[in-house]
């Protein structure tokens, strides 16, 4: 993906100045790339962050002879003629515009619904819907960063969130967990979320704690309270892990927001479903459960 969105970005320089090489990325590419990359990702297109990032951060040469094509088009586009030019950069935009996925868009939300009663029962009934986790760990995702919002908690030195892709491991994805909390880099807090039993999360969590050099770490599931009250390992071992019911962490969450946060945590829930797992079917029934809910604003 990086270079095909580099090279529309590129014919776009050119197009503007027909004094510009291809061969090197441009003053203020960067920007562009991650600008670019908010476009696709509005259009439901995968995208990365910042195209420039994965091939060309500590050089503004672009031809590097890691994609001899790409490196091929660059020159070639570099003499190119403007009709030329144009045509590869509409080919380009039009190949992106073809991988756009028939998503439903977030309705407008009513934000004065959004009591605690109707807006915990949306996420109930999510919950109850087999998601293969997608559900738990973006709704949970969701929460966490409206709370940090809420109570102004985040900013360039504050707290933020970041949740994987639902399909990437946090060995490959070199995280604590599936959710974290950081602060200027540092996990302060990490969160395992299953949508099954919870004690096959502790092993990765006590793993976390040792490895990310954490002061403890959470795991959310479903559970029985006694079944965990009387969990012999959690009373074995060293680390402090706690084991929370999924449910009733939403729950808390959605209780001390107020209702602008409220709309803001359902907002973001689309936005990781839509773009951290592949299954349309998933952002589309969270769309139409809201409509139903009729948490949606009515059209004037």
């Amino acid at each position: 993906p990086s270079y095909r969105e580099a090279f529309a970005i590129q014919a776009a320089y050119r197009l503007a100045d027909d004094a510009i090489d291809l061969q090197h990325r441009q003053v203020g590419g960067r920007g562009v790339a991650e600008k670019f990359a908010e476009l696709l990702a509005a259009s439901h297109i995968a995208a990365t962050k910042d195209a420039f990032q994965n091939i060309g951060k500590n050089s503004t040469n672009l031809v590097r002879g890691n994609a001899p094509a790409f490196d091929d088009l660059l020159t070639w586009g570099s003499t190119a003629d403007r009709g030329e030019i144009q045509a590869a950069f509409d080919y380009a935009i039009t190949r992106l515009a073809q991988l756009s996925r028939p998503v439903l868009e977030m309705p407008i939300l009513n934000s004065g619904k959004l009591t605690f009663f109707n807006t915990s029962r949306l996420i109930d009934d999510l919950l109850r819907s087999p998601s293969g986790g997608a559900h738990e760990q973006f709704a949970a995702a969701a929460c966490l960063e409206a709370i940090i919002e809420e109570f102004n908690l985040g900013g360039i030195a504050g707290l933020r969130v970041e949740t994987k892709n639902l399909t990437a491991s946090d060995a490959s994805s070199k995280t604590a967990g599936d959710i974290q909390i950081k602060r200027l880099g540092r996990t302060e807090e990490a969160f395992e979320v299953s949508a099954s039993n919870w004690s096959a999360k502790l092993a990765q969590s006590r793993e976390a704690i040792k490895s990310s050099d954490l002061v403890r770490a959470h795991i959310l599931a479903y559970y029985n309270a006694k079944e965990v009250a009387q969990a012999v390992e959690l009373g074995e071992i060293a680390e402090d892990v706690s084991v929370i019911d999924i449910r009733q962490f939403l729950r808390l969450l959605v209780a001390v927001m107020r209702k602008p946060a409220r709309a803001a945590a359902l907002r973001r829930l689309y936005q990781l479903l839509d773009r951290n797992q592949p299954n349309i079917a998933l952002v589309n029934a969270y769309v139409k459960l809201i409509k139903q809910h009729g948490l949606d604003a009515e059209p004037s």
